[in-house]
């Protein structure tokens, strides 16, 4: 089976299940898990909370001025939308000292001897987990079944491929998720994903698109799964795993992850939609214009020149 031609990453962890079986997201687990939870909120598109407001800006004494004009380019504030440009002005301000408070005093030097660092660094040890990382390519077709490929951090030769009959954008919100075990143990997962979506429009443009240059496209083979709405969240192996591999095991934490919390990761992978929606169709019947540029500078004096 060829590869499907636009593959992306993210990362996970779960037993493995033989090909062309389909499974339920809690099958073959390698130890006793109680829980596959996200353990942090999931982006839905709520502005973050703003940063707090820089100190007041000191009044300038201005000495000398200069202005002139500069056509520039700027990335577009949202991607897919055309970059911002525009005609500015440029004011060089030459300044008296405004005299600024100094800077704070440096943090005192430490040694690995302090008691007390020794002391931060061995509850730091005690009480941090850490986190597996690991890498999946997602490329979901049509929104409705998805191509994975697996592998842990670093151990590439441990790559599989499956479907899935989940679409993975609903991934795409949050970053880690936590495997709890029935010993109270537990253990963090780092998703590192890329994301690619295909209709059937895309999928024609770009057997187009290679046909002009003189290749083939064959559009993959999807195995026969059962609707999500159906049967719940399930998968086939296509390629490589073993029972022992951490890439099958990711790949049934994810599914049975999904069976509890799907819900919520889709309803917040709507509302992200929404609001990027609603930035973009603000951006295109307002365009964003760039904005003038003010440099003051001074020069300080230095105790020999008083």
């Amino acid at each position: 089976m060829k590869q499907p031609s636009r593959l992306l990453f993210l990362c996970c962890l779960a037993p493995c299940l033989h090909a062309q079986e389909t499974y339920e997201e809690d099958q073959a687990t390698t130890s006793p898990i109680a829980e596959v939870f996200i353990p942090g909120p999931i982006v839905d598109g709520t502005p973050p909370q703003p940063p707090p407001a820089p100190p007041g800006k000191p009044d300038f004494e201005v000495v000398e001025s200069r202005t002139s004009r500069m056509n520039v380019v700027e990335p577009p504030p949202m991607h897919g939308l055309p970059a911002v440009t525009g005609t500015v002005n440029v004011t060089l301000n030459r300044v008296e000292d405004p005299k600024l408070p100094p800077l704070p005093e440096p943090l005192p030097a430490t040694t690995p001897t302090d008691p007390a660092v020794l002391a931060a660094t061995e509850e730091f040890r005690r009480d941090y987990k850490g986190t597996e990382l690991f890498f999946i390519s997602a490329t979901v077709y049509d929104r409705s079944r998805t191509y994975l490929r697996i592998y842990p951090n670093g151990v590439a030769r441990k790559e599989i491929t499956a479907w899935s009959n989940i679409d993975f954008n609903h991934f795409s919100g949050f970053s880690t998720f936590r495997v709890t075990r029935e010993d109270g143990s537990f253990t963090d997962h780092g998703m590192l994903m890329g994301l690619g979506n295909q209709t059937a429009e895309s999928t024609e443009r770009l057997r187009e698109l290679l046909e002009q240059n003189g290749m083939e496209y064959s559009v993959p083979e999807v195995p026969d799964l059962p609707d999500l709405a159906v049967a719940g969240p399930r998968y086939v192996i296509v390629e490589g795993g073993d029972v022992e591999d951490p890439a099958c095991e990711i790949l049934a934490y994810m599914h049975r992850l999904y069976a509890t919390d799907g819900a919520r990761m889709e309803a917040a992978y709507i509302e992200r939609e929404r609001v990027r929606k609603e930035r973009e169709a603000y951006y295109l019947a307002n365009p964003p214009k760039p904005k003038d540029v003010t440099i003051n500078f001074w020069r300080t004096k230095k105790e020999d020149d008083q």
